[in-house]
């Protein structure tokens, strides 16, 4: 045999094997699969010629070690990062979920943490889930914490750089959002579901309600804050390098905007300030 058939019968195999470990039912339904039968019979797989058998197991069965743990393993990092939903769903129904999510998007990359970034959207188009609506959402907001707390370094906006600018400045003053920031909005809120579970009081599903959250990291600490209509309106508007004026002016006349802006800035929510020519 030569050198490059041996090497492509490597990776046929290596193939084959990820397609067992990483099958969202079993290692004797993936082997018996069209795509794995293609690879390799699964006739040669039941008779040992590809996984030698030992007397307490066959090829499946030894198999079905590796491809339980792959997918336990992955529910578990699913679970610790949308624990919310988890808690909704209940344990066992939340493993199916996963497991139908990881058919759709399996694991392609080495850093775990953006293995449910499609989770959400995901959620969302499943029509047997119950409170699918509420549970889109919720995912939204868990996957939006993971977000930013694994977004790039930065150094927030001083006091003593905000106290530097001129007053003829202010009016094309542009800001920087600190690049963990995220706001959102949902048709229900999220947040007073999400905060007692975080505190272990969890409530019952809330009834929809329009709310707003920005999530952003400060001081290596995940925060949520909950939003009016106006202050979201004046925060993204700043978030998208509207100027100063401008900005404020998205809120209704006798809107505290001053100390809504005072706030933002508190928070590290920007991380420079820059002016027009």
């Amino acid at each position: 045999m030569s050198a490059k058939a041996g090497a492509n019968e490597l990776r046929t195999l290596q193939r084959w094997f990820a397609g067992v470990v990483e099958h969202p039912r079993t290692a004797d339904v993936a082997i018996r699969s069209r795509a794995l039968d293609a690879m390799i019979p699964r006739a040669e797989v039941e008779r040992g010629a590809v996984i030698a058998p030992n007397p307490r197991l066959d090829a499946a069965g030894m198999l079905q070690i590796y491809n339980g743990a792959y997918l336990a393993r992955l529910v578990e990092v699913l679970e610790g990062e949308f624990g919310a939903v988890a808690h909704v769903l209940g344990h066992c129904e939340f493993q199916a979920l996963v497991a139908r999510y990881l058919a759709a998007f399996p694991s392609r990359h080495p850093n775990l943490n953006r293995l449910g970034r499609e989770f959400p959207a995901f959620v969302r188009r499943q029509r047997k889930v119950p409170q699918r609506a509420f549970l889109a959402e919720l995912a939204e907001l868990e996957l939006a914490c993971s977000i930013a707390f694994d977004a790039a370094e930065f150094e927030p906006l001083t006091a003593e750089r905000l106290g530097a600018v001129r007053p003829e400045q202010w009016a094309t003053a542009r800001f920087v959002p600190n690049p963990s920031l995220q706001l959102l909005t949902f048709r229900h809120p999220v947040d007073h579901f999400y905060q007692p579970w975080k505190q272990d009081e969890p409530v019952p599903v809330p009834a929809p309600e329009r709310s707003q959250v920005a999530v952003f990291r400060r001081d290596d600490q995940v925060w949520r804050q909950r939003l009016t209509r106006p202050m979201y309106a004046v925060l993204k508007a700043l978030a998208d390098g509207t100027a100063l004026p401008d900005a404020l002016a998205k809120a209704p006349p006798g809107e505290p905007v001053q100390q809504w802006f005072q706030g933002f800035a508190a928070d590290g929510l920007f991380t420079d300030v820059v002016f027009d020519d």
